[in-house]
C-alpha cells in the first residue's frame, strides 16, 4: 500500500507504525491513536509507544496488513483493553469467522472495535447496489436481514476522503539504546 504521511514520505510497505488521530468512523473517531501494521511489538513496546505519543487507542491491521494467526494478539489486545485503550481490529470479511472466534473473549467489550471491511472498487455509482446482511441459511442465526442501497448507505455512513489520511506520523525503528525506551521514533526524510 503506497500513501502519503504528514513528512511527504511516500511508502510502500516500509511505514509498520504509525501515530495520528483515528478519523474513520468508528467509536474511536477523534482519538490519537497508535496504528500497527505489524506484529512485531510487544506488548510493553505498544503500551510504551502509546504513552510516549499520548495514544488513547490502538489499531492492529492498519494499511490492510491484519496478521490472523499472531498467537500474542488475543492476550496483548486483553491487557491493552484492560488498561483502556480502544483496541481496533481491521480484517477483511473474507475471515470474519476466524477473527470472530479469535476474539470472542473480547468481541463485546465496550472498546473493543472488531472492524470488518469489505471492499467495493469503484462504487461511487453504484447508487442503486442494495447491500444485504443475511444469515448463513434461512432462519438459523439471525433474526432476519437487514438491507439498504448503496445510496442511502453513502448518505448515512461516516465517509472520509483520501486526502484526509495524510496527517499520520510514521514511526520508524532504532537501534535499542538506553534513551530509546521503545526502540521507534518518529520517521524523517532523511
Amino acid at each position: 500500500m503506497e500513501r502519503f504521511y504528514t513528512n511527504g514520505f511516500f511508502a510502500n510497505d516500509e511505514v509498520k507504525v504509525f501515530v495520528g488521530t483515528e478519523i474513520e468512523h468508528t467509536p474511536a473517531h477523534g482519538e490519537k491513536t497508535l496504528f500497527l501494521a505489524t506484529n512485531e511489538l510487544t506488548t510493553d513496546q505498544i503500551v510504551d509507544l502509546a504513552e510516549l505519543n499520548a495514544c488513547e487507542a490502538i489499531y492492529y491491521g492498519a494499511n490492510r496488513k491484519y496478521m490472523h494467526n499472531h498467537g500474542t494478539q488475543l492476550a496483548q489486545i486483553t491487557k491493552l483493553l484492560d488498561i483502556g485503550y480502544y483496541v481496533t481490529v481491521d480484517y477483511q470479511y473474507s475471515i470474519h469467522e476466524q477473527v470472530k472466534e479469535k476474539f470472542k473473549s473480547v468481541w463485546n467489550r465496550e472498546k473493543f472495535i472488531p472492524f470488518c471491511s469489505i471492499i467495493f472498487p469503484k462504487s461511487e455509482e453504484d447508487d442503486n447496489l442494495c447491500i444485504k446482511v443475511d444469515d448463513v441459511d434461512f432462519n438459523k442465526t439471525n433474526p432476519g436481514v437487514w438491507t439498504m442501497t448503496m445510496n442511502h448507505f453513502k448518505q448515512t455512513a461516516g465517509f472520509t476522503g483520501w486526502n484526509e489520511y495524510k496527517s499520520d506520523q510514521p514511526l520508524t525503528q532504532t537501534g535499542p539504546s538506553e534513551e530509546e525506551k521503545t526502540g521507534w521514533t518518529l520517521k524523517t526524510n532523511t
